[in-house]
């Protein structure tokens, strides 16, 4: 098993990615700057950051601040605990504050009063911000003398800062404070902090004499669109301060996304021009965007080769190879590290049985393995993943052989690739005492291409007959003992689910689950909307998996309703696509209201109307609304 961890454990040539980004936030001439590290889900993002992070360290001029945004996603206040957490960090690194330990008399006091300044900055900006939200409904209580019962809410609300707060919400001070929280100067009052604070973080970069301060941000995408327009607010705080460096690192198309989702009121306004809004304020914002290429099928070969040399060997061995494998990278960036190289970095070692064997046979398909899954290093890790849970199944029952151990990777290429191909095979092979004769037939059509296949077209695929082919042939093995080990995916047909992310799992769950179809809209609107297209094939996935388990699921239909309603991309195509593989008649004819809405939007589609024909209680239904609405 392999963790699905971001580490500095390099097994992808990343660190010359790394080695890059910090040539360029560490020169000089380019500081300040704000680089955009750019790549979908799981391409590696926050493994480039920790090998960055890890580099940056060992300069001697460059203190370093990671940041997780995701790990704040809980927070009511995104912007606040980001600017809270970067002051912090900086307070608590002891390399920040080494270079005026030892320096001219009262320099280290300076650095320690300008932290007390710029968390009483901090202070005022939480209390102003809280101010707009908490104070005004209550403008009256404030003004008629009742502050005192406003008081005690501010401090709770602030109790971890109430050594501050406590100083500005007491005696005479306090009433004037909420008055002037809600009186019409407020929103200046919250330009002054701002100014404040940043000027105050400039004078504590300058006192500190530290050479470059960067700050590394992570998981910027896996928040919530008003989350993160909150974080870059917070960052812009930071920007153009001399001496620093921002990366970070997030999917551009999910941000920008986030930023048009939560503007839409005045995209809509601006017409043709607002289109590019999101696009047009990541640009102005970040100065060097940095994109993370897909693997190629070289790149996925080497990847999968490493995998399960980390896997088969013991660490000390392993680091042999890692170690070879980073001098490889210096200087061959596009061959693949094979398994000859390994062999001459293990000659002092000794190797494990069967993993040349196994190397040698998943590197065969890792074209395929790298089609199948996006070209992405995560879903392919979390793949073997479970093909090595699957192997230790087959293991329980004394099957250990290399024939079935390979024949079972090429049935899961088929099911993550091919799932309906999958299941015709399963069913096949649960059909039939002995070898299906479907199976020899197509096996025969696979290794002569010449051969008529017209009876098996679905199976007519560059990938599904190398798959069919390679040795070792299906029909050589048990394969009742492979599909047994595979059931979980026949049972609840979630294909994939193992590889779908945190995010979509979060986001489908809050559409899913929702209390009321308005928060279930909502969810539609500002969270689903915004995923990427990638992202929202695997929305789709975990739909249509409940759907096709239970074709009752009034919450999974409503889910659906909604993206269609709100024009989300490919959500009328995949409904239509999952109507065809349900049974129609078990749809809850109260559902009429919806399926007529969507009629309406697409102009009555015989193709819905011809899905809906096996549920008569529901056209039925959708008649009978029509008919009320006429007269």
């Amino acid at each position: 098993m392999w963790s699905d961890k971001e580490t500095t454990q390099d097994l992808l040539g990343y660190t010359v990615h790394a080695s890059l980004l910090k040539n360029v936030v560490t020169n000089d001439k380019n500081l300040p700057i704000t680089v955009g590290l750019y790549g979908d889900w799981g391409s590696g993002k926050s493994s480039i950051l920790k090998i960055l992070e890890e580099q940056l360290n060992k300069e001697d001029d460059t203190v370093v601040v990671y940041f997780d945004g995701w790990s704040f996603e809980s927070f009511d206040d995104a912007k606040m605990a980001l600017i809270q957490g970067i002051v912090d960090a900086l307070e608590k690194d002891e390399r920040f504050l080494a270079k005026v330990k030892d320096n001219a008399e009262g320099a280290y006091d300076a650095v320690k009063q300008a932290f007390v300044k710029l968390r009483k900055s901090i202070n005022w900006m939480r209390v102003l911000k809280f101010s707009a939200k908490t104070i005004v409904p209550v403008a009256t209580a404030a003004t008629t003398g009742g502050a005192s019962l406003i008081i005690p809410l501010l401090l709770e609300a602030f109790k971890d800062h109430k050594g501050d707060l406590a100083d500005l919400l007491t005696g005479d001070k306090a009433e004037q404070f909420l008055k002037d929280a809600i009186n019409a100067e407020n929103e200046e009052k919250k330009y002054e902090a701002v100014r404040e604070f940043r000027k105050d973080f400039e004078d504590l970069i300058k006192k500190s004499r530290q050479g470059k301060i960067v700050i590394l941000i992570d998981d910027l995408d896996r928040c919530l669109p008003r989350h993160i327009i909150e974080n870059l607010e917070a960052i812009k705080l930071f920007l153009d301060v001399p001496k620093t460096a921002f990366v970070i690192a997030a999917d551009s198309l999910i941000v920008s996304n986030a930023i048009k989702s939560e503007y839409k009121d005045i995209i809509d306004a601006a017409g043709e021009e607002g289109k590019n809004i999101g696009d047009a304020y990541m640009e102005k914002f970040i100065q060097l965007p940095y994109k993370i290429p897909a693997l190629s099928p070289k790149e996925v070969e080497t990847y999968v080769t490493l995998l399960f040399c980390q896997s088969f060997l013991d660490k000390k061995a392993f680091e042999k190879v890692q170690v070879d494998f980073a001098n490889f990278t210096l200087e061959n960036k596009f061959d693949i590290y094979g398994w000859d190289k390994i062999t001459k970095a293990l000659e002092e070692c000794s190797i494990p049985d069967n993993l040349g064997e196994t190397v040698g046979f998943v590197t065969h398909f890792s074209k395929i393995i790298g089609n199948a899954l996006k070209w992405n290093p995560r879903l392919i890790k979390r793949f073997l993943n479970a093909y090595e849970i699957r192997s230790s199944l087959l293991a329980q029952s004394e099957i250990t052989d290399l024939k079935s151990r390979f024949a079972l990777l090429k049935l899961m290429l088929i099911e993550q690739k091919h799932i309906d191909q999958f299941k015709q095979l399963n069913t096949w092979v649960m059909g039939n005492q002995d070898i299906p004769k479907e199976l020899l037939e197509i096996e025969d059509c696979a290794e002569d291409r010449g051969k008529d296949i017209s009876n098996y077209q679905d199976w007519n695929s560059p990938d599904l007959l190398k798959l069919i082919s390679t040795e070792p042939k299906f029909s050589e093995v048990d394969m009742k003992e492979l599909f047994w080990v595979s059931r979980d995916n026949l049972v609840d047909e979630m294909s994939g689910l193992s590889l779908i992310s945190t995010r979509v799992k979060t986001v489908f769950s809050n559409a899913y689950n929702a209390s009321s179809d308005t928060i279930r809209e909502d969810a539609c609107k500002k969270e689903i909307k915004v995923l990427s297209p990638n992202e929202l094939d695997d929305l789709y996935e975990l739909l249509d998996s409940k759907l096709l388990m239970a074709a009752n699921d009034k919450n999974a239909y409503s889910v659906y309703y909604f993206c269609i309603m709100n024009d989300v991309e490919r959500a009328y195509q995949r409904f239509l696509a999952v109507l065809s593989r349900i049974t129609v008649s078990s749809i809850p004819f109260s559902l009429g209201n919806k399926f007529k809405d969507i009629l309406a939007k697409y102009g009555d589609d015989k193709k819905l109307k011809e899905r809906l024909k096996a549920n008569e209680r529901l056209m039925r239904a959708i008649e009978d609304r029509d008919t009320t609405k006429k007269k």
